[in-house]
């Protein structure tokens, strides 16, 4: 074989090795499996911090998770100190609503973003009783076969009319 032709046979054959070994994107009924696979965690995610089962719920978030508050960032090595101390102080979740879902999966179904509203009913510290409407957004990777989130987003929703009674659950939300 002639010199010059090698490199030539030698640049297909290395595009086609690429090429397979690039991820690909998956299939629809791979799509719908996983935003039916996020609706469930992000259900049973907030089921468990209404519950105030600490243990539980901080098993939803991976090592290094990392959450920005309206007061803040705070790190998981952070939160697994602050979250218990609340809850040992006498903080508990009281009631916690969902609404308005939005769910971006990545290409490979191994990643989403859950967007949603999130009321939250609590019974402080203090003893009072504090009512919100919050937004809430979770980043949230496949990690050996388990849904874990890797960053959280929550802040305080807009005060006015409008958008509480756009907040406000819908039948059957």
């Amino acid at each position: 074989m002639s010199k010059r032709l090698l490199p030539l046979l030698l640049i297909p054959l290395a595009a086609l090795l690429v090429a397979a070994a690039s991820p690909k994107p998956a299939a629809s009924g791979d799509k719908d499996r996983t935003l039916a696979e996020i609706r469930d965690f992000e259900g049973r995610f907030n089921k468990t911090y209404e519950s105030n089962d600490v243990k539980a719920f901080l098993d939803f978030f991976t090592d290094d998770m990392t959450q920005v508050w309206q007061e803040g960032r705070m790190d998981m090595p952070e939160y697994r100190i602050f979250w218990p101390g609340e809850i040992d102080k006498g903080r508990r979740v009281l009631e916690v609503r969902t609404a308005d879902m939005a769910i971006h999966t990545g290409p490979s179904n191994d990643s989403a973003v859950a967007s949603y509203r999130i009321f939250v009913k609590e019974k402080l510290v203090d003893g009072s009783i504090s009512e919100s409407w919050n937004q809430e957004t979770d980043v949230i990777h496949k990690i050996n076969g388990k849904w874990k989130i890797v960053h959280m987003h929550y802040s305080d929703a807009p005060s006015t009319k409008d958008a509480s009674a756009a907040a406000a659950p819908k039948p059957g939300a």
